[in-house]
């Protein structure tokens, strides 16, 4: 039975880590492969429960958001509430991968040597996706892997199409080897070599010049300060935080790419390019959007279909977003919808924070405090950008929402 166990373990990082190397999964054929894994992992959690001949389920605090929204969507289907049956259809089975994936990381991430083995899975990964991107962004030749053309003309940064949505996905993996340095249970060689690791993935949030993901890294890094400095023997922690930050620093100044400086120049007028201007032109859109439907929205994943009826101003590109994962829910899915995404997000940070406490000595709650802070540089970036409507790191997201939501661990389970 726990070998079967490691295998969903080993499933469920190979899919979260397929998403990013394939582009971010927004192609059809990697949307199709997303969903066909998320139902083989759900498959293999079935057999391992026929083959315990007992039926254990999980508790999460989060299921309940998650179920209502489920149903929230099946009620636009059923009711035809939806501005194109089909989109919200397709929608619909997607973030029900993402719901599959939640569920599967609910029911394995539980046991100690299953967590160490997804956050040592994730500090290689990032660790290699990282120094890939830097490379590719050294000997760039106008190609992704230096050989697909770039065809949607984006501003490609690693394996990613948006160099805004390859920062979102290390805002959520550069915590994992941060916070495992951080731990008084590694050696000192370990938690070196962990630091490391953050430093290379953190300066490529800097490298790729996303304002989002430089912003949401620094909310960041305030909210674990804030978390240590509640804790007592925070001094080492605080210091190897500062050792990294002048680390970084010197990093990024010796190499001095072309861009940083303006990207970060930016920051005393985030507005003054017409890039950002239009941002906020889909903002004020949006809102005439949910004015007319307050209740049940447009429909899931209708947001590009209904959006031009609306749009105030003129442009050659189409808007297939609204660069504000909190507007664009409240369109497709109303007010109801909105209120279901707070109420995720509240018991999310109730239940991650009340189970944190150990986190230095622990692997689960030091992962919990990891995916935590992944979780909230998302969470702020998706204010400016639509990271959670990118299937990879939206996938990577919810697992790590059940990794965040510890009391899981401590519930007791439920029998059938």
């Amino acid at each position: 039975m726990r070998r079967l166990l490691r295998i969903m373990v080993a499933w469920l990082c190979l899919l979260l880590a397929f998403g990013p190397l394939a582009f971010g999964a927004v192609q059809e054929w990697a949307i199709f492969t997303l969903e066909a894994g998320a139902a083989v992992a759900v498959m293999l959690w079935a057999v391992h429960q026929m083959l315990s001949r007992q039926l254990v389920i999980r508790g999460n605090v989060l299921l309940t958001p998650v179920l209502l929204f489920a149903a929230l969507v099946c009620a636009q289907l059923l009711s035809g509430h939806t501005a194109y049956w089909y989109v919200t259809w397709k929608k619909a089975l997607l973030w029900a991968a993402y719901g599959m994936i939640f569920f599967v990381a609910t029911q394995c991430l539980h046991r100690r040597s299953n967590v160490k083995i997804f956050a040592l899975f994730f500090t290689v990964f990032g660790f290699l996706v990282a120094l890939f991107a830097v490379v590719q962004q050294f000997t760039w030749n106008g190609k992704l892997y230096w050989l697909v053309p770039n065809r949607y003309g984006g501003w490609v940064y690693g394996p990613y199409v948006n160099h805004a949505h390859y920062a979102g996905l290390m805002e959520m993996l550069v915590p994992i080897p941060l916070v495992l340095a951080m731990m008084n249970s590694w050696q000192s060689s370990l938690r070196a070599l962990f630091a490391f690791i953050a430093l290379l993935m953190a300066s490529t949030i800097f490298l790729s010049r996303s304002l989002g993901g430089i912003l949401a890294f620094a909310a960041q890094i305030v909210v674990l300060l804030s978390i240590a400095a509640g804790r007592k023997q925070a001094r080492s922690q605080f210091r190897l935080l500062l050792i990294l930050g002048v680390i970084l620093a010197a990093w990024l100044v010796s190499f001095s790419p072309g861009g940083i400086t303006q990207t970060l120049y930016r920051l005393h007028d985030p507005l003054s390019k017409s890039a950002e201007g239009n941002r906020l032109a889909i903002a004020r859109d949006s809102l005439k959007m949910i004015a007319a439907r307050p209740v049940l929205g447009w429909g899931l994943g209708t947001f590009p279909v209904v959006y031009p009826a609306f749009r105030s101003f003129y442009t050659n590109f189409f808007v297939n977003e609204a660069h504000n994962d909190y507007l664009q829910i409240t369109v497709e899915t109303g007010l109801l919808g909105f209120g279901l995404l707070c109420g995720f997000v509240v018991l999310l940070y109730r239940e991650s924070l009340a189970g944190m406490e150990r986190w230095r000595n622990d692997i689960r709650s030091a992962i919990a405090l990891a995916a935590t802070i992944g979780i909230t540089g998302i969470l702020v970036h998706s204010l400016s950008d639509f990271n959670l409507q990118i299937p990879a790191n939206a996938a990577l997201f919810f697992a790590l929402a059940a990794l965040a939501t510890g009391s899981s661990w401590h519930s007791p389970a439920f029998p059938g």
